[in-house]
């Protein structure tokens, strides 16, 4: 009896042992944008989607991504002033689920419109990834729930 209960446990260890080496976690790279606007031309663009301010790095991003909403049968991007628009934060976020988001840093030469690099920011719900590109003037260019 015991040693039938031993050879269970080395049979579920060895399974359990041959599994992790089979399936491995697929290392998970960064979502590139797929975009055709030019994602370090930094001319910001302020619109209000679903009465929540979101700042755009360009007037071709928020088109793009107001085309998207009318596509998927949702209400249009209303493009408004800077103003207008930081009125519409939220004073305070629920924690929801952890993002990570992705914004563009100039090139070196500080040449607007020429490929820098994304920085990675991790942040605790999307309304505060919102509110903080809002407040700060950045702009995410994708992001991601981990």
């Amino acid at each position: 009896m015991l040693s039938s209960k031993i050879l269970l446990l080395a049979a579920v260890l060895v399974g359990v042992a041959q599994a992790t080496f089979i399936i491995q976690p697929v290392p998970q790279k960064p979502v590139m944008p797929s975009t055709k606007c030019p994602i370090y031309l930094r001319e910001l663009s302020w619109a209000l989607e679903d009465c929540v301010c979101r700042c755009f790095q360009n007037g071709c991003l928020m088109a793009e991504r107001s085309a998207e909403r009318e596509k998927a049968g949702q209400t249009p991007l209303v493009p408004v002033s800077e103003e207008v628009c930081k009125k519409f934060n939220r004073k305070k976020c629920l924690i929801g689920w952890p993002v990570v988001a992705y914004f563009p840093i100039p090139s070196p030469c500080g040449c607007n419109g020429k490929a820098g690099s994304l920085e990675t920011k991790k942040f605790m719900s999307l309304c505060l990834l919102n509110k903080y590109s809002a407040e700060c003037s950045k702009r995410k260019i994708n992001s991601q729930i981990i």
